[in-house]
């Protein structure tokens, strides 16, 4: 009987391979005085003890909605409102490696296919209920009822006591362990006898609770009186504004109307702007935990040119990314052509890689019956249109005639869920080491982001089943980058996904009054604001 502890667990399965995307990242490990990895404008050095009290004033850019019932909260921008409120059993260090949290323990089976949590003592919900082994099996029904593939391999919770519960797995998966312990957000079951009750206000474990909500608007969070950590959290609340105007948001930034700003890459003269200021902190993260690819993804599931590989490989020869990244993105992107980054253990560097090629692009066409071409849709957010409209304009010039498609960002996110957008979207993709975890949200036919938008050919997801049930590193990694050619190979992959334009990676800028916030840290849309506190 082969047994694998927690601190084993991820070097025997290979997962801990976040040091190869680290350096292909292009960042070191060091932390700044700031108490997070990455690079600084200044240093946020910490005097004295901490002070308690004060709001924390967060600008992002990302849609505020059902922040409180957990399974409904799906890709990494939703993880900033949750981990203010829910914890999940485990969480991660700076260097990517998984470490405890709502459990102490684990230890997985690989005979018997069973991971074994051992919980944290004294932790109680934001209503006074326990946190118990009767609360993990009750959160673990609720998120199968919604599909989750996070549980899906999850056949049964046997209780052992209230510190003790036992997962069975229906089959071997390697990627079960980081599945369930960090993406399930415990719920109050008290809470989930009504869900409803949840759709605007939050019962977990976490350092702060809801207190005041208004939909893609600004959610207030306020301290958790019952928090387990003795002594925290420091501050008194925690309020998230949401502004879309990349613009608006960088000058009321810099008149301190907030203390921290989340910038993407897409806008880089803002980057450059805050860089060049030599006041703020930057915060990156640097381990390659949950960095985001963007892309141009097509509706293959609909019937119409996208449902041919053909015309998905032709708009991957039609679009000029180094054009794009120097345009738009100042050349400060990272190019990848595939679900990983280069240098990294996913990363298939023998498949035929796209080069920018009208002439092939329309030869693709021609040979798929679109010789005269066709006419689709971009459907983008506001802050991305003059992106994809240079883009669309590329497309063009190949035969593929677009119109753009400006929506909301609660638009922009149903269609992702849905599936239900018509011609090419933006594609956003985390990349971590673990390519059948994280490309499994989407490729997955029960994926909980674009997965109903795709189609999902019999060789692909025959790759995904081998990945997500092989135990050995080695071999996980030699079928990982099966499914890499498979899907991104130019000559034959099916282009699931379409084109990888760059990989996205965000920054959290903050004044160096605020403390320990380990924004970023541990995992790109991740921070731990148990403990941080404002030094002014």
């Amino acid at each position: 009987m082969k047994r694998i502890s927690r601190r084993n667990f991820l070097k025997a399965m290979g997962i801990s391979a976040t040091a190869l995307t680290l350096a292909a990242c292009g960042g070191s490990s060091s932390s700044t005085a700031a108490g997070t990895a990455g690079s600084t404008a200044a240093s946020a050095v910490a005097t004295g003890e901490p002070k308690a009290g004060g709001t924390l004033r967060l600008c992002y850019s990302s849609p505020i909605a059902t922040p409180g019932y957990t399974p409904r909260a799906t890709g990494n921008a939703a993880i900033y409102y949750l981990t203010l409120s829910y914890e999940s059993l485990t969480s991660y260090d700076a260097e990517g490696n998984m470490i405890p949290n709502l459990a102490t323990e684990w230890d997985v089976n690989t005979d018997e296919l069973s991971i074994t949590w051992t919980l944290r003592e004294g932790v109680n919900f934001a209503d006074g209920e326990p946190f118990n082994a009767e609360a993990v099996k009750r959160n673990i029904e609720e998120y199968q009822a919604n599909n989750r593939t996070e549980t899906a391999n999850i056949a049964e919770c046997q209780i052992i006591d209230d510190t003790h519960i036992k997962m069975m797995m229906a089959e071997p998966n390697s990627s079960t362990l980081e599945s369930v312990g960090f993406f399930v957000y415990y719920m109050s079951p008290k809470a989930l006898e009504n869900p409803s009750s949840l759709d605007a206000a939050t019962c977990g474990t976490g350092p702060f609770q809801l207190s005041e909500f208004e939909n893609n608007a600004y959610a207030i969070y306020t301290k958790n009186e019952n928090y387990w950590k003795e002594g925290l959290p420091y501050l008194d609340s925690v309020e998230v504004t949401l502004v879309t105007e990349s613009s608006t948001a960088s000058t009321a930034f810099q008149a301190n109307e907030y203390d921290m700003y989340w910038v993407g890459l897409a806008n880089p003269t803002i980057l450059q702007q805050l860089d060049g200021a030599g006041i703020y902190v930057k915060e990156d993260n640097q381990n390659g935990m949950g960095v985001e690819s963007l892309g141009l993804i097509p509706n293959s599931a609909i019937d119409g040119p996208w449902a041919d590989a053909r015309v998905r490989r032709a708009l991957c020869y039609a679009i000029d990314v180094d054009a794009i990244n120097a345009a738009f993105l100042m050349g400060m992107a990272q190019m990848t052509d595939q679900w990983a980054v280069p240098g990294s253990a996913t990363y298939n560097d023998s498949l035929n890689h796209f080069t920018y090629d009208p002439e092939k692009a329309k030869s693709l066409l021609a040979e798929a019956g679109y010789a005269d071409g066709f006419t689709t849709n971009i459907v983008t957010i506001s802050s991305m249109s003059d992106m994809l409209t240079a883009i669309a304009n590329m497309l063009d010039e190949v035969g593929i005639h677009c119109n753009i498609q400006q929506v909301d960002g609660a638009t922009n996110n149903q269609y992702m869920k849905d599936g239900t957008w018509e011609g090419l979207m933006l594609h956003f993709a985390t990349i971590a080491p673990d390519l059948g975890l994280y490309m499994g949200r989407h490729l997955d036919k029960n994926g909980a982001y674009y997965a109903k938008g795709i189609q999902h050919p019999d060789k692909e997801m025959q790759l995904l089943e081998e990945i997500r049930r092989c135990m050995d590193p080695d071999e996980k990694h030699k079928l990982e980058k099966e499914l890499q050619a498979a899907i991104y190979d130019a000559e034959d992959g099916s282009c699931l996904f379409g084109r990888v334009l760059y990989v996205n990676k965000s920054s959290m800028y903050k004044y160096d009054y605020v403390i320990d916030d380990h924004a970023t840290e541990a995992f790109t849309a991740c921070w731990d604001l148990s403990a941080c506190w404002l030094n002014k």
